[in-house]
């Protein structure tokens, strides 16, 4: 399963160190000022945490619904787009760099799975 899937895995893992990484960092993002509290809460690396877990589940459950596949590779896509066009935002409001060109560099990676995902032979595409 792992062999068959393993960009998932990358990104499963990936997504779960972002949402890590926003969750230990409560003052992550200063911009803007008045919202500090509202963009720094923990939620939102909760969000990347449990998109990760979906998509490593969705390889250990054996990684053939390509419904699942679609949802979660769209939720992830979204997700990760959002925290690049955000961050770059912040850049140039601020000056302050945050790491959105490495975060649009994997909102292309997660576009590229979605694009190569195999649909031909799936029974589950509905």
């Amino acid at each position: 399963m792992i062999k068959k899937h393993p960009n998932h895995i990358a990104l499963g893992i990936g997504m779960m160190m972002i949402g890590a990484w926003l969750m230990a960092n409560d003052r992550f993002f200063q911009w803007p000022p008045y919202a500090m509290a509202f963009v720094n809460d923990d939620v939102w690396g909760g969000l990347f945490i449990v998109i990760g877990l979906a998509l490593i589940l969705w390889v250990l459950d054996g990684g053939e619904s390509v419904k699942w596949n679609r949802r979660i590779l769209s939720v992830s896509a979204g997700a990760i787009a959002f925290l690049t066009a955000y961050q770059f935002m912040i850049w140039v409001a601020t000056g302050m760099y945050h790491s959105w060109i490495s975060n649009l560099i994997i909102t292309a990676f997660v576009l590229i799975m979605a694009r190569r995902s195999d649909t031909r032979d799936d029974k589950d595409i509905n």
